[in-house]
């Protein structure tokens, strides 16, 4: 695995190898649970059981993408958008799913309490506003929007907490 560090410098950590010369034969075997660790052509030796099995399968089985929690917030927000009339229409950037409140302890009804930006002020044309919706989701009445509000002007630092580039 290359590693290109913030100074420019390319690290590489691979399995480290036990070799062994007998009659002119040199037989290299894997060292199990060390690694090669090599910065400006020095070379260290490391024991790590975890990085060693990483480097070896744990990478194939890594997930590629957004985490699990975030796709579900995006799932969830999406369904309850479409519930916002049109004057609502430009916030769909960074949703977040901010609290879940099952009503009287049902698991199939909740109270959801959800967030997201405008997307128009993704150009820098000024600081973003927030969207918070309250609304019930329950099976004998579905979707209702029970409270919209819009923050408006809301921090970068706000910004980039509610887009996780901050937390």
């Amino acid at each position: 695995m290359k590693i290109k560090m913030k100074n420019g410098d390319i690290v590489v950590i691979e399995p480290a190898y036990n070799c062994v010369s007998k009659n002119q034969v040199k037989t290299c075997t894997i060292a199990d649970g060390e690694v090669i660790y090599t910065s400006n052509n020095k070379k260290v030796r490391l024991k790590s059981v975890e990085l060693y099995d990483w480097l070896l399968v744990g990478w194939k089985y890594e997930s590629v993408g957004a985490p699990k929690d975030e796709l579900l917030e995006e799932t969830l927000y999406a369904r309850y958008f479409s519930y916002l009339d049109e004057t609502y229409s430009d916030f769909i950037m960074c949703p977040k799913i901010d609290k879940v409140e099952r009503i009287d302890g049902d698991t199939r009804r909740h109270i959801v309490h959800a967030s997201a930006l405008n997307y128009s002020a993704h150009h820098g044309d000024g600081p973003f506003d927030r969207i918070h919706i309250t609304l019930t989701d329950t099976p004998e009445n579905g979707v209702k929007i029970n409270k919209v509000t819009i923050q408006k002007g809301i921090s970068e630092k706000e910004s980039a907490i509610q887009c996780r580039r901050e937390g």
